[in-house]
């Protein structure tokens, strides 16, 4: 037991602190290419999958780690990722997200994580949604009887990998010619180039793209290193972790992925905390409400596709399964979708009855 604790649990420390300190959270990432047209956290994404594609299909080629069945599921994948997209703008932040902000102090984020896993418990198992999981889950497919994309268009996975790091090569040195930000943070010159580099400022993308392939690679190793042939993941840690605490008590259902998630909010306040961006922030009794339906969409959502932003978005996608493609591709669909819905509407709604404020005041 005491080499899963530290096996997940260090692996889980080192991905909290490199999410704080890069701010790599799927939900701006996906929500910001909309809203804003920002494609910053999304270039850290697509580059973190290119570096993790190519150290999981090396460590696969020489024998060491296997990839499970995975089916394409795809009416699940669509609907799951739709509402899991839904969900995480409610939720102020994706399944890795919402941990890591708990280790800088967001209270919402804990009640978020406590309904994802709520909600997760009850959509397997003998849970109340576990039917209705299990009806829309039945539906599989195949492309040209393959499960995978490379499999479906016929080619060596180290074509896709090609292709995702020439994307990654093209906003890398669109950035180079990009110029500098007009205003920067002041950092405290008195600390030390190391200090300043790590804690000064929040990572750029290029340096957050690097640090979440490597840490999904290294995850894969101490997984396996437990007897566990998998990469990241979150959803089932989670509800796993809830049957635990108010269930069975059992202590041998907790292996690599619970203490995976436990170790995240850990490292990420160790970030916050050195960086002085830690603080205790509560939300109102509105937003928790929203933390909270946001929370069961998500557990709901991720149980039924086999994953959330990290176990589809993160390592599924970089595996190239088509199920793990779909779910993410629905995934971005719903976040779009929720921030038209939750911000974009509102704001447009609140705009709309202040210009007609004043005409109702002189009676017009």
């Amino acid at each position: 037991m005491i080499g899963v604790i530290l096996a997940g649990g260090l692996t889980g420390v080192l991905f909290g602190f490199v999410l704080q300190r890069g701010r790599f959270c799927m939900t701006s990432g996906f929500r910001d290419l909309y809203l804003t047209r920002d494609a910053t956290l999304f270039k850290a994404y697509v580059l973190s999958l290119a570096i993790q594609s190519t150290g999981i299909f090396a460590l696969h080629a020489a024998g060491i780690i296997r990839f499970g069945s995975d089916p394409f599921q795809w009416l699940a994948a669509s609907v799951g990722g739709l509402i899991f997209g839904l969900s995480l703008i409610l939720a102020g932040g994706c399944a890795s997200g919402t941990y890591y902000r708990i280790g800088e102090g967001l209270v919402g984020s804990v009640v978020a994580a406590v309904f994802y896993g709520i909600g997760a418990l009850a959509s397997r198992g003998t849970g109340a949604l576990a039917p209705l999981t299990k009806q829309i889950q039945g539906p599989t497919a195949t492309l040209n009887g393959e499960s995978s994309l490379y499999g479906a268009l016929g080619v060596s996975p180290w074509v896709l990998v090609a292709a995702l790091w020439a994307v990654s090569l093209i906003f890398l040195v669109r950035s180079r010619r990009a110029p500098a930000p007009a205003w920067q943070p002041p950092v405290d010159e008195r600390r030390s180039p190391v200090w300043r580099a790590v804690f000064g400022r929040g990572w750029s993308w290029q340096a957050t793209g690097v640090a979440v392939g490597l840490v999904a690679i290294i995850a894969w190793l101490t997984s396996i290193s437990t007897g566990r042939m998998a990469g990241l993941g979150i959803t089932g840690a989670t509800a796993g972790l809830l049957r635990f605490l108010v269930a069975s008590g059992d202590v041998s259902a907790l292996d690599w992925n619970t203490f995976l998630v436990l170790g995240i909010p850990v490292g990420s306040f160790i970030a916050a905390k050195a960086a002085g961006e830690f603080r205790l922030r509560a939300p109102g009794p509105a937003r928790l409400l929203q933390h909270i339906v946001g929370g069961l969409g998500m557990g709901f959502g991720a149980t039924l596709a086999r994953g959330c932003n990290i176990g589809n978005g993160l390592v599924a996608v970089s595996q190239f399964s088509l199920n793990g493609w779909t779910a993410t591709l629905f995934t971005i669909l719903g976040t779009w979708l929720g921030a038209y819905l939750f911000l974009v509407l509102p704001a447009r709604l609140a705009e709309s009855r202040q210009a007609a404020a004043p005409g109702l005041a002189h009676g017009d």
